[in-house]
């Protein structure tokens, strides 16, 4: 599953991130990293952007960075 496919609210672990060079440093120093939980909590106009809740820091991220970045469901 990738991350623009959870439902605001939903909280899920990052399993891979499929971004290379200075944009995937960047998401993990910002605390997107695999094995790492993140929440959805908003999405802009025509899920154009997604804002997410480290355990560290709010992210807004692009559809096309969230549609890098497979995750998988917390019950």
């Amino acid at each position: 599953m990738l991350l623009h496919e959870l439902d605001v609210g939903e909280t899920a672990m990052i399993d891979a991130i499929h971004i290379g060079g200075s944009l995937k440093n960047r998401l993990c120093s910002l605390g997107l990293a695999e094995n790492e939980s993140i929440c959805v909590k908003h999405y802009g106009l025509f899920k154009s952007t997604v804002q997410v809740m480290t355990e560290s820091s709010f992210i807004a991220l692009r559809k096309a960075e969230a549609e890098c970045i497979e995750v998988h469901k917390i019950a």
